[in-house]
């Protein structure tokens, strides 16, 4: 598979395609919503019949990386792909499965080779993600993917609102797989968890911790003070145990009684855990190892980095050469969101991709 792509700061979508040509699928983002339901129609008028699905936020491709206007990523050579989209995410989105099981039928899904790569909007990830991955990991394909900074996303040239695009991807020249990357670890010597004796998922609010105040139990394990939680989050977000991994969650806000509002949903009896950033750099060059490793040289990653991972490279200096050590092994492309998801997951804080043989 390879990647082409184009851009326009001013958000001409004819100057973003003029040197794309005969694409297979076209993934997109725009800078703000309000952009997004012109440039889905132009698209689809510029290339009628493409699959194409997208959404707001940054994108890269390669070492270049674009925060105005449109960014069209151009997927093409040695794939089969379809797109649809999964209506009313937020509430009941298994009413339109058919259309996820069509589109394996129509790209003729064979386990190893087949996968998906979605965009949903904001708010829509947990219901989105669970009927998506119940499907795809019975069959046998795996799930990358995350959430557009928006309410709306955009398939096949339509505006959705509450709603999650998504590509099923055939690669006729080998595997596809999905990987995430987790640049947070345990404290060393210290892995305690923490059980969620208290909270509203729906509000994405945890209230206690070992029946202690969210707030207190994590001021009290990091030595901070309670103006300094929300940006905390950074180096030591929460950790949701699940059998031998762990899914990272973000901390949006801390509440007048103690909660702490977060940007994924933890439940009653969840048990946390309170990680450190880790030595990313290495973690980096870990991950294209093991793509390397699994896939030989892979010829393309289709990439959702988090916003939070974004600024936190970016204020460090290594956002560009994060970049330029992932194009230096293949050539990667993908958009910043503001969640991600892998097969049966909804994350934060995590880089979540489909590498292709």
């Amino acid at each position: 598979m390879k990647f082409a792509y184009g851009s326009s700061k001013t958000g001409n979508v004819t100057e973003a395609l003029k040197n794309i040509t005969a694409p297979a699928a076209l993934f997109f983002s725009v800078a703000r919503e309000d952009m997004l339901e012109r440039t889905a129609a132009e698209i689809e008028k510029a290339f009628p019949g493409v699959a194409s699905i997208g959404g707001v936020g940054q994108a890269y491709t390669d070492k270049q990386f674009f925060d105005a206007g449109i960014t069209v990523i151009a997927m093409k050579e040695d794939i089969k792909v379809a797109a649809d989209v999964l209506e009313q995410a937020s509430v009941m989105p298994v009413k339109y499965i058919r259309r996820l099981e069509n589109a394996v039928k129509a790209v003729g899904g064979e386990r190893g080779k087949t996968a998906c790569f979605d965009i949903c909007s904001a708010g829509a990830d947990v219901r989105a993600v669970t009927t998506l991955s119940d499907y795809l990991c019975r069959a046998g394909y795996d799930l990358a993917g995350g959430t557009s900074n928006s309410s709306s996303v955009a398939c096949n040239g339509k505006i959705y609102k509450d709603a999650c695009a998504f590509f099923i991807f055939r690669n006729l020249k080998g595997k596809i797989r999905s990987y995430k990357e987790n640049i947070y670890v345990h404290p060393q010597g210290n892995e305690k968890q923490f059980m969620v004796t208290d909270a509203q998922p729906k509000e994405y609010r945890i209230r206690t911790l070992e029946n202690r105040s969210a707030e207190q139990v994590y001021t009290s394990e990091l030595g901070i003070s309670r103006d300094k939680i929300i940006t905390q989050t950074f180096k030591n977000p929460f950790g949701h145990v699940c059998g031998s991994d762990t899914y990272i969650i973000s901390i949006k806000d801390v509440e007048a009684d103690g909660s702490i509002t977060t940007f994924r949903p933890a439940n009653k009896m969840d048990f946390l855990t309170i990680l450190s950033i880790g030595d990313y750099r290495n973690v980096v060059q870990e991950t294209i190892a093991r793509i390397q490793s699994d896939l030989g040289k892979a010829s393309a990653v289709l990439s959702v980095n988090c916003l939070f991972r974004y600024i936190m490279f970016n204020d460090d200096h290594y956002w560009d050469s994060y970049l330029a050590e992932m194009s230096r092994s293949f050539s990667h492309a993908g958009m910043v969101g503001v969640g991600e998801h892998y097969n049966t997951q909804f994350v934060n804080q995590t880089m979540c991709c489909l590498a292709f043989e």
